[in-house]
């Protein structure tokens, strides 16, 4: 017994952490595992993120659009007669909506808008035509319908279909007053913002759907919506209305 323990002694005195690394059996594993090549991520894993970064970047490329007069870069996929196409079913929409309330042609106020606006149109058609390298569609003639309402609005829709509410009229003293306001609307559609509104919703459900096959649960979904709204809505709500204000003939 007592040599037993002697031996394990003095084999423990030489087999030490720098004479493991000294075998020939140590170099070799060592040698094996430091020339194994780290693992490598699957191809099939950067199929989706390359494609979709194509794809972004041409769409980008594909529906990039400058607003004419600013010069602000947007995105726009519509064609002008998708959006009065749009514009004209919503008008006859409105008018059937409103039909109690809609003023006739000979009334006094349907005929100071249709005087008033005709001017404003006018303009805006000079533009068009003194300035092609804006690129500005000025579309067909206006059309004004005049609403009996207490609500303090007027609305442009694609295609030219001017809407004024009653309601607007003891805000604008004069014909001026109204001229403003009736080429604020007019800018609108020289900009085509509802066709850049129409793209952005479209982008929007794209992006929402991508998250709703990423995330099952349903959150990404579900913070992108209030995040959209905050983030793009809101701050490009008020550029369009101060584009209009800058633009408007």
């Amino acid at each position: 017994m007592t040599a037993m323990i002697r031996a394990s002694v003095n084999l423990a005195r030489y087999v030490t952490p720098s004479s493991l690394r000294q075998s020939p059996m140590f170099r070799r594993l060592s040698s094996s595992s430091s020339r194994r090549p780290p693992p490598s991520v699957p191809g099939y894993f950067w199929v989706p993120i390359i494609g979709g970064g194509g794809l972004f970047a041409f769409g980008y490329w594909k529906l990039s659009d400058r607003v004419p007069f600013t010069g602000r870069r947007r995105l726009l996929g519509t064609s002008p007669d998708y959006e009065r196409r749009i514009g004209d079913a919503e008008r006859l929409r409105l008018l059937a909506a409103h039909s109690r309330d809609v003023l006739p042609p000979d009334h006094p106020a349907s005929a100071t808008v249709r005087r008033v606006g005709a001017r404003i149109s006018g303009a805006a058609r000079s533009v068009a035509v003194r300035q092609p390298d804006q690129r500005i569609d000025p579309g067909p003639e206006y059309t004004y319908a005049v609403v009996r309402s207490a609500e303090a609005n007027a609305f442009v829709l694609p295609g030219n279909h001017v809407f004024v509410y009653t309601g607007l009229f003891p805000y604008v003293v004069d014909e001026d007053g109204l001229a403003a306001v009736l080429g604020h609307e007019v800018a609108h559609n020289l900009a085509r913002h509802a066709g850049e509104r129409i793209t952005a919703g479209a982008v929007r459900a794209a992006v929402g759907r991508l998250l709703l096959l990423l995330d099952d649960s349903g959150w990404l979904y579900a913070v992108f919506g209030p995040a959209s709204k905050l983030l793009y809505d809101l701050p490009h709500s008020r550029e369009a209305e101060e584009e209009a204000d800058r633009i408007a003939p």
